[in-house]
């Protein structure tokens, strides 16, 4: 199996190509970092069964359009949005284009696991903000389907090395192993982060990573 992560922030790509691996140790998982080295990927549109994670803001992204043009590069692939903040509308205009889901990046690791296996199986994800906001849509409002957060510039390299990983759904043990730190000295990061940053819980931590553009 072939698996892609489109995404410009160099950190946050790395991080999901590290979990993706563990989740599935005989894929091929690649990153890259626009549209056009997408659909460069000869290899990947060749290939029988794919899973393809494609950023709404990354370079050359232009909505619906972008995702119907990577659906019909990759015709056997399952294709999702990620983002760290999507309308209702993006969604709904990727849906529509053929995509097979959504994942916030401010998803747990859970949920993380949980909506790539059903994609993988052919299966569509939608998280439950995005069927809220289909609600209030309804209702005549038009909320974002993400939030956002506070500044990250307190936080040392490493510690936003650890934050990148966190908001990609890596435990204390994975993103120990990704940076050669023991658990012990993750949770101590992870609890410095979240006094720095104001942040209560690691949702909260992934806002602000994506308010400030870390991710």
């Amino acid at each position: 199996m072939h698996v892609v992560v489109a995404d410009d922030h160099p950190l946050y790509r790395e991080a999901v190509c590290l979990r993706l691996g563990r989740m599935y140790p005989q894929a091929d998982v690649v990153g890259v970092a626009s549209i056009d080295e997408l659909l460069t990927l000869k290899k990947v549109s060749q290939a029988a069964s794919k899973l393809i994670l494609v950023d709404l803001h990354m370079p050359g992204m232009s909505g619906g359009a972008s995702i119907g043009r990577i659906v019909s590069t990759f015709p056997n692939a399952s294709v999702a949005l990620m983002s760290g903040e999507a309308r209702l509308a993006d969604v709904t205009a990727a849906i529509q284009a053929g995509a097979k889901g959504y994942l916030p990046k401010t998803i747990s690791s859970e949920l993380f696991s949980s909506a790539v296996a059903i994609m993988v199986e052919g299966g569509t994800y939608l998280p439950s903000e995005v069927l809220n906001a289909e609600t209030a849509a309804t209702n005549g409002a038009s909320p974002p389907v993400a939030t956002t957060g506070l500044s990250i510039d307190r936080l040392t390299p490493r510690q936003q090395a650890v934050l990148v990983r966190l908001t990609a759904g890596a435990s204390n043990k994975e993103i120990g192993r990704d940076l050669e730190l023991s658990e012990v000295t993750v949770k101590l990061h992870v609890r410095q982060i979240l006094k720095k940053i104001g942040a209560r819980n690691r949702a909260e931590a992934t806002a602000v990573a994506i308010k400030s553009g870390l991710i």
